[in-house]
């Protein structure tokens, strides 16, 4: 006997979304504008922590959107750290 297998759906297809990973840290002493993953790596949190702290004013507000996608000025984030 054939077991056959019913309204069985195909994987969506990887349109790149989804949550951030930890980027590699990067030397704050350079300009460059950093990404939630790098703040994750700086932070020591995970993506859904990142936004937490955003909201509440924990982490400072983004210094411009490019592409719909936040971002730090190293400077920024370097001057928090030393606080």
């Amino acid at each position: 006997m054939a077991v056959t297998i019913v309204n069985q759906r195909e994987p969506k297809p990887n349109r790149g979304r989804g949550h951030s990973k930890a980027l590699p840290r990067v030397d704050l002493n350079q300009p460059g504008r950093l990404r939630i993953g790098h703040l994750m790596a700086y932070y020591g949190l995970g993506h859904s922590t990142v936004y937490v702290h955003l909201e509440k004013g924990l982490i400072p507000a983004a210094d411009g959107m490019v592409r719909g996608r936040q971002y730090w000025r190293t400077e920024t984030i370097k001057n928090h750290l030393e606080k």
